[in-house]
């Protein structure tokens, strides 16, 4: 099916056209009948054959040299180009004959300002003109409202589609610009690869990590606090390391045989007693 153009649509209807008028000549079985048992004496068919294969490749070299398919999408373009000219003019309210006064002039500019979704290959994709379509056709003619009430509808909804895809992609573009300034921003934060000659000496200390062109260096210490992070390593291996420790430690022999009642233990009373007559002798 041919898309919703002029051009498409004329170009369809030209090849069919030429279509018909290309297909061969042959005469009809009432005329051969006719011909066969007519008292005169009718055409041989031999004849008759010999006419129509010339007849034919006459026609056919004629179809190819006058109905060729430039030909035809030329006559089509033509076409539009007159149903364009005729559109704008219908917009701008020309009058046909050309004369305009300067007030009609006027006035024909204000029209074309105020309804430029009307131009002919006006860009619906633009804020610009989806901005000044009306919401009902009504406001823009009355008259063709009431005519075409389905099409006044359907172009009611088409115009508040559009109007609001227009205000989501407003919506999009502020956020893809945000993003691209916080990206901007955050760049000097960016992992830079390593010079190749500290590249051996980062491997070893493991300041580098590996990336898809290299070794990397993070200008920014990573979260260490983090699920399954490298700080939460580190504390498991050191409660690994305490458990073992402490096993050691227990398993040690020790050092002062003596304990309980054996052990001289310092009386606490009589420790702080001395400590306060001290006190009191430095008086």
């Amino acid at each position: 099916m041919a898309p919703p153009t002029i051009l498409a649509h004329k170009s369809s209807f030209l090849t069919a056209q030429t279509l018909q008028l290309s297909q061969a000549l042959a005469p009809s079985a009432a005329w051969r009948t006719s011909n066969s048992s007519s008292a005169e004496g009718g055409l041989s068919d031999r004849v008759v054959d010999e006419v129509l294969y010339r007849a034919n490749h006459t026609l056919q070299q004629h179809a190819r040299r006058v109905y060729a398919p430039q030909a035809s999408r030329h006559v089509a373009e033509q076409i539009e180009a007159l149903y364009l000219e005729v559109a704008e003019k219908a917009v701008r309210g020309d009058s046909g004959n050309g004369e305009e006064d300067d007030e009609g002039a006027a006035a024909s500019k204000k029209g074309d300002e105020e309804a430029k979704f009307l131009r002919v290959g006006a860009d619906f994709a633009s804020d610009e003109v989806i901005s000044t379509l009306p919401s009902t056709w009504d406001q823009h003619s009355s008259s063709q409202a009431e005519a075409h009430p389905s099409e006044a509808q359907r172009y009611a909804d088409l115009a508040a589609s559009l109007s609001s895809l227009s205000a989501r992609r407003k919506e999009a573009r502020a956020r893809l610009d945000r993003l691209r300034r916080m990206r901007t921003l955050l760049s000097p934060l960016a992992p830079v690869p390593l010079p190749s000659d500290s590249s051996q000496s980062s491997s070893s200390t493991g300041a580098g990590e590996r990336g898809g062109s290299g070794l990397l260096i993070d200008k920014v210490q990573p979260n260490l606090v983090t699920r399954n992070g490298e700080l939460e390593k580190e504390l498991e291996r050191m409660r690994v390391l305490l458990v073992r420790v402490a096993g050691r430690v227990a398993q040690l022999p020790d050092a002062n045989p003596e304990s309980g009642d054996d052990a001289v233990m310092e009386d606490v009373e009589t420790s702080e007693r001395s400590k306060v007559d001290r006190l009191l002798g430095g008086f």
